[in-house]
């Protein structure tokens, strides 16, 4: 059998697909077969480990390949969120995301668009805007559990009408993620009604988990305010840092950092604590946007690599996942030994070109391709 870096399912997995089919059984047609639309822990929120957390790992033979945890083999990821729109701060983190090379997910209250008198919600040009500078919205309900409004209906519309209301707002954009508000009224949150519209949505809860237990229907925040608390004070929790430290069960995790409204004095152009985390750790971290992160998590949680051709000239993988293929587009980077004569490397998958860069460890080659699983064959041929 070919190594990669999640062991081949064996009956417990089995059992554990079952469930998870069992589970998404309410949700309509797209979870038909292995279409699923959200990997979903089975019976609720709690997780069991999907496979075991290591360093990073180096395939030993060429034509030997596995998945890596994160995109371009990154030890672990981070995300920027802000919630409640917010749009006062949008040029302030705009500025900052520009300086430091990191992308915002906004998550945003559809109802307050344009009709808040304190421009909280900004406009739709405004979130136009933001995603032509490279950032992500998604959602986060149409009136944030606002029952007492007189048009309030019930959870259903509440989840749906933001994404309707987003999407057509926002042509060409997908919404694919949501996040749960949290205050007085957040029990009216319902985990199997937001599976129905969304592939993915974030808590509001402080642990970071780390990547083999990871609730893709309710991930957990992560904060950076304890990156200035003294060594053993509370904090510990949700210390971004953690996802970097071996010695850590959040080791090579997803932090999720959340934002609301910063204050004045915070918005200046003097770096912040998680800035400068970042520029300190950029080669081990992917800061990613949340929905990328969600996918890739998720197609990687579920896939099969096999190596069906290799040789001095080329080597063929096939790359599957049981998730929606309509939904779950984002590459998956697959690391390939390659033989020591391949100076570069060229990779296609179903006859497209697909991305690829060459790196070393320990005096061999290795290809780390970028591929979308369930797209058709890979093929990788160097020179």
């Amino acid at each position: 059998m070919i190594p990669y870096l999640f062991p081949a399912r064996s009956l417990a997995a089995a059992a554990l697909a079952a469930a998870l089919l069992a589970a998404c059984s309410a949700i309509p047609a797209v979870a038909v077969g292995e279409q699923l639309p959200n990997l979903v822990a089975p019976g609720g929120e709690k997780v069991e480990p999907r496979f075991k957390v290591t360093d990073r790992t180096w395939p030993a033979e060429p034509g030997d390949a596995e998945i890596c945890l994160w995109k371009d083999d990154k030890l672990a990821a981070i995300s920027v969120t802000v919630d409640d729109n917010c749009a006062p701060d949008v040029p302030w983190w705009v500025e900052m995301g520009e300086k430091y090379k990191f992308p915002v997910t906004w998550f945003i209250i559809t109802d307050r668009i344009g009709t808040d008198a304190r421009a909280f919600g900004g406009t739709w040009d405004l979130w136009r805007g933001v995603l032509e500078k490279g950032h992500d919205v998604q959602s986060h309900t149409h009136t944030h559990l606002h029952v007492e409004l007189p048009d309030w209906k019930d959870i259903e519309w509440e989840y749906a009408e933001s994404k309707t209301l987003l999407e057509k707002n926002l042509p060409g954009h997908r919404i694919r993620f949501l996040a749960y508000p949290g205050g007085k009224n957040s029990g009216k949150n319902d985990r199997s009604v937001a599976a129905k519209y969304y592939n993915g949505a974030r808590g509001v809860s402080g642990v970071i988990p780390g990547p083999h237990v990871v609730d893709y229907m309710g991930t957990r925040c992560g904060s950076e305010s304890v990156l200035n608390t003294p060594a053993g004070e509370k904090g510990d929790w949700a210390d971004p840092a953690n996802i970097l430290n071996p010695q850590h069960k959040a080791y090579r995790g997803w932090c999720i950092l959340l934002y609301h409204f910063m204050k004045d004095a915070t918005k200046s152009t003097e770096p912040r604590p998680i800035f400068v985390f970042f520029e300190q750790n950029r080669d081990n971290l992917w800061i990613s946007k949340f929905g990328d992160t969600s996918l890739y998590g998720q197609e990687r949680d579920t896939a099969t690599l096999k190596v069906t051709e290799k040789s001095d000239a080329k080597i063929v993988f096939d790359l599957t996942d049981r998730m929606d293929d309509a939904a779950f587009d984002f590459p998956l980077t697959i690391k390939v030994c390659v033989p020591a004569a391949w100076k570069e490397a060229a990779a296609t998958q179903a006859g497209k070109p697909a991305g690829v860069q060459m790196v070393e460890h320990e005096g061999k080659r290795y290809a780390l391709v970028q591929a979308v699983p369930d797209r058709g064959a890979v093929t990788l041929t160097g020179k």
